[in-house]
């Protein structure tokens, strides 16, 4: 999977899963602020971007590696 179809997906399911997550809010309590859905957005899009760095710093890893062995 290319970095682009990654990093799309992983913003798509933020998204979703954040609009997903307020729907739920909802259905539990009678009231909800907007607010909610903000705060949830922010939430996934803070670990989607931890995810991205971990996985970024495998990759950068992993090609050092790839160099050093080659070389």
């Amino acid at each position: 999977m290319s970095e682009r179809t990654f990093q799309l997906r992983l913003w798509l399911i933020a998204v979703l899963g954040s609009i997903a997550l307020f729907v739920v809010t909802e259905l539990i309590w009678e009231e909800v602020p907007d607010v909610f859905l903000l705060v949830y957005l922010v939430g996934g899009f803070i670990i989607n971007h931890f995810i991205s760095k971990i996985r970024n710093l495998k990759s950068e890893k992993a090609a050092l590696k790839d160099i050093r062995q080659s070389g």
